[in-house]
């Protein structure tokens, strides 16, 4: 019985290890950003340039996008780039 125990115990560890513990990535050319995945969520840093534009749609300079965000499941399996697209909206 112990040994049964023991057994799911260790199965239940190893579950939550590969579901919450995040991989941390490489950092991208855009700026230095850093992103952390696992199976449930995902963390970005982001550390991007970003081309800001008047109400005119006319370019007027470059800023740098400095914050952390976390995207839970399902969003977590979307790209870097459409991830990107959500902070843009958001900022406007």
């Amino acid at each position: 019985m112990k040994k049964k125990m023991r057994s799911i115990l260790l199965i239940v560890v190893i579950a939550a290890l590969v579901l919450f513990v995040p991989i941390p990535k490489g950092p991208y050319d855009d700026g230095g950003s850093m992103e952390y995945v696992a199976l449930t969520y995902r963390i970005v840093v982001w550390n991007s340039y970003y081309t800001k534009y008047d109400e005119n749609g006319k370019a007027v300079g470059i800023d740098k996008y400095n914050e952390t965000s976390v995207y839970l499941f399902p969003d977590n399996f979307k790209s870097l780039g459409e991830l990107w697209q959500m902070e843009l909206e958001n900022m406007e």
